[in-house]
């Protein structure tokens, strides 16, 4: 017993804190072999610790959203991103009350089933992928923004029901005529007035899918930079002559107010815009109205407006006019013609250029200003 008291009051005198400690040569093995387990498990920590602190930098910095729960769905951890998609505080709460989407608590109940889950979820204008997967009672909940790749699928999707409604007008239009003409239907007086709407639908037809082609080239950023030097205030002036017939037959006056202006661009597509811009502004004028052309160039850009005496937009309308195949009045857009692309076309054009479009409106006509980096 003595023996043993005296061990242990020698083993409490060791201070073990240093890593060199003094003690009695016969205890000098035990304390070197305790002080290095010391060293290499203090060693083993520091690793650990960075791998921990590693892995919460990564976590804290992921753009995706990381939540792990236990099996009552009480949250155990989660990082910045998760924080902002839910909008409150997760830590020791239960995950199903805080987000009652069912779609959302069937993956996470699923999870639990021994089954991977993938889900959707939408929130605050978002749509995130859901994964998730159990691992040692520990579900893991990854939460990855979706909503770009969503708004472009929904997109694709409205954009081709679109073009396909597009499409069948002049299609049914050309099928039937042509199917009375083959059957000798057609009284003979007929057939030049029915040729005649053949050809304007097939016109109609061919302006569609140009224009549907242009569109997916910008989508698909497939235009080169074909740029060159070229006087804006000329080419505006040749537009407006090619255009002056159709406002004389709507007696729509025509005016273009510009100083001598050099435009570095894509002239094709500068030509383009300025076509489309004046010949809506024709197209949905009044009998005997105007439409004003000015073009200015100031600090590096290059600026195209066109205003017209027309009927105007409603206000609700003005965020969406260069949409695909918007229409404000789609009853008077079929008496007008146009594929509902012209607007699209020309923002997409604009932006192209590094500029912007902007639109005002109101009952003395519309005013749409296309800004251009002048390069």
């Amino acid at each position: 017993m003595a023996v043993r008291k005296r061990i242990i009051k020698l083993l409490e005198s060791i201070d073990f804190d240093n890593d060199s400690p003094e003690t009695y040569d016969n205890l000098a093995p035990f304390v070197k072999k305790i002080t290095n387990q010391k060293k290499a498990l203090r060693h083993e920590i520091e690793i650990q610790k960075n791998r921990a602190d590693t892995i919460e930098k990564i976590t804290e910095n992921m753009k995706a959203g990381l939540v792990m729960i236990d099996r009552s769905y009480k949250v155990l951890s989660a990082n910045k991103s998760a924080f902002d998609i839910f909008g409150a505080d997760l830590l020791g709460k239960n995950l199903l009350h805080i987000c009652r989407d069912t779609e959302f608590q069937s993956g996470l109940k699923s999870c639990f089933a021994g089954d991977e889950s993938e889900s959707s979820l939408s929130k605050d204008g978002k749509v995130y992928n859901v994964f998730c997967r159990a691992a040692n009672d520990i579900g893991i909940i990854l939460l990855v923004d979706h909503t770009v790749r969503y708004e472009a699928e929904k997109l694709r999707r409205e954009f081709s029901a679109n073009v396909s409604h597009e499409l069948m007008t002049p299609l049914t239009t050309i099928s039937a005529l042509a199917e009375m003409i083959g059957n000798g239907m057609a009284r003979g007086e007929d057939i030049v007035g029915f040729a005649s709407k053949i050809s304007a639908q097939s016109k109609r037809l061919i302006e569609i899918i140009d224009d549907i082609i242009k569109i997916s080239k910008f989508d698909e950023n497939r235009f080169e930079k074909e740029y060159s030097e070229f006087e804006l205030n000329k080419l505006a002036l040749t537009i407006i002559e090619a255009l002056r017939l159709k406002a004389e037959e709507k007696n729509v006056s025509l005016n273009l107010e510009s100083e001598k202006i050099k435009l570095r661009a894509n002239k094709r597509m500068i030509d383009e815009l300025l076509y489309n811009l004046i010949d809506n502004a024709i197209k949905y004028n009044k009998d005997g109205g105007s439409v004003s052309v000015s073009l200015d160039s100031t600090g590096g850009f290059c600026s195209i407006t066109v205003a017209d005496t027309g009927i105007g937009i409603p206000h609700k309308h003005l965020n969406r006019v260069f949409e695909r195949f918007y229409r404000v009045d789609k009853s008077r857009s079929k008496e007008t013609g146009g594929t509902g692309l012209g607007l699209s076309i020309v923002k997409h054009i604009v932006e192209y250029h590094g500029g912007n479009v902007s639109i005002k409106s109101g009952k003395d006509g519309t005013s749409i200003t296309a800004l251009l980096a002048n390069e």
